[in-house]
């Protein structure tokens, strides 16, 4: 039985089924319904839906936004061990923006990833003394 665990476990990383895990959890249609401001201690809840961030993670890197009845599109990404998305901006309320240049800052950390919550916090420094933190905010994935 050991020998199968051990054998299995070298033949899982290069298999790419651990670099796909990721990818398949984030894609889909995800729905917030609150976040938490760095300082709090509880997360405050949505009930005014045009207040709820409605996204979408496409597998082809496009990305979906609409919040305040504010519409963007752009492209999306992880960093290179998966821990954070990277951002982009295309396109914001119809008007094409022409910025060609590649995602470079990862600064929203993924805290919590399964097949129906995300948790992901904006990285920032804040107050006077620039102390690190981020302000999270919570999905649900949206059924089909």
């Amino acid at each position: 039985m050991g020998r199968f665990l051990v054998i299995g476990l070298l033949i899982l990383p290069t298999s790419g089924l651990f670099g796909q895990r990721k990818i398949d959890l984030i894609c889909g249609e995800w729905i917030q319904f609150g976040f938490k401001p760095n300082k709090d201690k509880a997360i405050r809840i949505l009930t005014e839906d045009c207040s709820k961030k409605k996204c979408e993670f496409n597998r082809n890197g496009n990305y979906s936004e609409d919040m305040f009845c504010l519409k963007e599109l752009g492209k999306w990404t992880f960093n290179s061990d998966s821990t954070k998305l990277g951002f982009k901006t295309t396109e914001f309320m119809g008007q094409k923006l022409t910025d060609n240049s590649a995602i470079k800052s990862f600064t929203t950390i993924i805290i919590r990833l399964t097949a129906d919550t995300l948790i992901y916090g904006h990285e920032g420094y804040y107050g006077n003394e620039r102390v690190y933190g981020h302000d999270d905010w919570y999905f649900v994935k949206r059924k089909k």
